[in-house]
């Protein structure tokens, strides 16, 4: 028991480490290499999130520490706040709305989601749902990955916007693109190197869904107000992923 108890214990110690080191470098860049804000908490964005994946390799008796992680973060965002003593990291990720509003919109929602999602799996009172949380994990990856790209490939490349939100063709090709890859990556995780995870399904439905699922993130945030999608994406996503699943066969 002491063993699986420090076992699980330094899987937090990764996942706080983790964090901590992209919210540091993206710190790193902003200062010493010039670059501003809009980049690092783009960085941020692509890598921060993967510290919940520590979940695939919880023991199920522990899994709900990672409840205790997600909203030990979402609590670091509301300290970010400019007046509140982490105001650095305001400073690494904050744009002109968010300046302007004195709080992180787009990285709390981020938060709240990944948290929201990952609790629902690891709840001490659900432990059937544990070996599915790639089924979330997949959809944050979405995010992560696609959201984290989309806005790199709109501004540099975006030619046809529609929508009132300025959405670019380009960038929504990009959501895509990058939200398969996050599923592919997360799927590939949860397969090979997962020691909780259950996956009862062929690869060949799987990567179907995956396309489907990455269809609908890609439309979800292109009819999202910025920020907002952090929200809407990986549930929306989630709710249509679990769909899909219970129409395949096992």
């Amino acid at each position: 028991m002491s063993d699986d108890l420090g076992w699980n214990l330094l899987l937090v110690a990764c996942s706080y480490a983790y964090g901590f080191a992209v919210i540091g470098t993206g710190r790193i860049l902003q200062r010493r290499l010039g670059k501003d804000a809009g980049f690092t908490r783009k960085v941020i964005h692509l890598l921060a999130g993967y510290s919940s994946f520590v979940v695939f390799w919880f023991s199920p008796g522990f899994a709900w520490l990672a409840i205790v992680i997600g909203l030990s973060f979402t609590l670091l965002l509301y300290l970010a706040r400019p007046s509140g003593p982490l105001h650095a990291v305001f400073d690494s990720m904050a744009r002109v709305d968010d300046r302007k509003a004195g709080g992180l919109g787009g990285p709390v929602y981020y938060a709240v989601s990944l948290t929201v999602l990952t609790s629902a799996y690891t709840f001490p009172l659900l432990p059937e749902l544990l070996p599915y949380y790639w089924i979330p994990a997949s959809c944050l990856s979405m995010m992560f990955v696609g959201d984290g790209i989309a806005p790199i490939i709109g501004k540099r490349w975006g030619r046809h916007v529609f929508g009132k939100f300025g959405r670019t063709a380009e960038g929504s090709l990009a959501v895509f693109a990058g939200g398969f890859a996050g599923f592919a990556m997360t799927l590939f995780i949860a397969i090979h190197c997962a020691s909780n995870q259950v996956v009862p399904f062929q690869a060949s439905h799987l990567i179907l869904v995956g396309l489907v699922v990455s269809g609908i993130n890609a439309a979800v945030e292109a009819v999202t107000p910025s920020g907002y999608d952090n929200l809407s994406c990986p549930l929306v996503s989630t709710g249509a992923f679990i769909l899909l699943l219970l129409a395949l066969p096992a």
